[in-house]
């Protein structure tokens, strides 16, 4: 019993100084040793189009890199999309084609 008193009334210090120890560790600095701002990351973005719900990868200034191509007639539908694109992207590996390759090979 006085194990648990004593864990349950410490305090979180400890924790944070390590966390802002790690945050230091994984700043990056610049040409001039200045620490550069850590990359902000965008969104995405589902709304209501013509066609039906739709969703769009944002970067961090809100312009689109990436658009789905189809309208779906739930928002729920969407959104199972958008979690299997999350996933995938996770998981995928990227495969480069070289188109030039590509058309040689077939001549």
């Amino acid at each position: 019993m006085v194990g648990l008193m004593s864990a349950a009334g410490m305090s979180s210090a400890p924790a944070q100084v390590k966390d802002k120890e790690k945050d230091k560790k994984d700043e990056k600095k610049d040409d001039k040793g200045k620490v550069a701002p850590k990359e902000e990351l965008g969104g995405v973005e589902v709304y209501m189009a013509k066609d039906g719900w739709r969703y769009k990868v944002t970067n961090a200034d809100g312009k689109a890199i990436a658009i789905g191509t189809t309208g779906y007639d739930k928002k729920e539908e969407v959104l199972k999309i958008v979690e299997q694109v999350k996933l995938t992207l996770a998981k995928a590996k990227v495969e480069v084609k070289d188109e030039k390759k590509d058309v040689k090979d077939k001549k």
